[in-house]
């Protein structure tokens, strides 16, 4: 059997558990999705980029600063991703309900600041509702830590937009984590505009933007948008390295908080 890393809650027993929460207050809470990456990526492709970063920013925070990692939380808001097969969405009151229960739980043993590690773009306005709730309702610091929004000033430098779903970026970035990509499915798709000139398909909109509730098929018909044929390991290297390092900088800092 492989070393059982010391911050993975989920591999420790009770009594494990209970001695690590008497050494951190810091809980780190993977979270992603279950939902179609196009023709190239796996339906767990956040699920599994949000486990794979919280274990490398833990890893590289131990022993010195202490986290506790929960287990992963696999499935998110996904409803625009519903017409290809496979995605299975939460509502978004259950996925909030979720998040405020295992909070509550964590702070019953002692945990005070939550670090979720969020790597489904669908999953961001149900959390900051959640973890709201969480901070008024049991006096935890919370914060979202979301890769590319960390990186964004690398992720213009490093990849073609449309920076969206299942692109260069996101594509790369999972390839260098280690994510099964079927490199001969990959496909370029820039996709539509619903509202020519105010809809632009971007993480990072900039002025005019007026995004309405959209489903991915307004966009795509492969549920690529982008330009993943451009993808590349040793890319998404540069961005993962830098996003670890930010990642841990900001724990550390939080760690001094008071």
């Amino acid at each position: 059997m492989s070393e059982v890393k010391p911050f993975i809650l989920g591999k420790l027993t009770w009594q494990e558990a209970k001695t690590l929460f008497q050494e951190t207050e810091i809980a780190i809470i993977p979270v992603g999705s279950q939902e179609q990456h196009g023709p190239a990526l796996p339906l767990d492709n956040d699920s599994f980029q949000a486990q794979e970063f919280a274990y490398l920013v833990a890893d590289r925070l131990w022993p010195k600063i202490k986290t506790a990692v929960t287990p992963l939380i696999s499935y998110g808001v996904s409803p625009h991703h519903m017409p290809f097969s496979g995605t299975i969405t939460l509502r978004s009151e259950t996925f909030i309900d979720l998040m405020v229960d295992v909070g509550k739980s964590l702070a019953k043993h002692g945990a005070k600041k939550i670090v979720v590690m969020n790597s489904h773009g669908g999953n961001t306005a149900a959390l900051s509702i959640a973890l709201r709730r969480l901070h008024d309702e049991e006096g935890l610091w919370c914060v979202v830590m979301e890769w590319w929004k960390l990186t964004a000033d690398l992720v213009k430098k490093t990849f073609d937009p449309p920076h969206f779903h299942a692109d260069e970026m996101e594509t790369s970035v999972a390839w260098a984590l280690g994510q099964r990509v079927l490199d001969e499915k990959r496909v370029d798709e820039p996709g539509r505009e619903p509202v020519p000139g105010f809809t632009k398909p971007t993480m990072f909109p900039s002025p005019p933007n007026i995004m309405p509730i959209w489903d991915t098929t307004d966009f795509s018909d492969s549920g690529t948008i982008g330009y993943a044929t451009r993808a590349n390991p040793k890319k998404g290297q540069i961005v993962v390295d830098e996003a670890v390092k930010r990642m841990v900088s900001f724990i550390e800092k939080v760690a001094s908080l008071n």
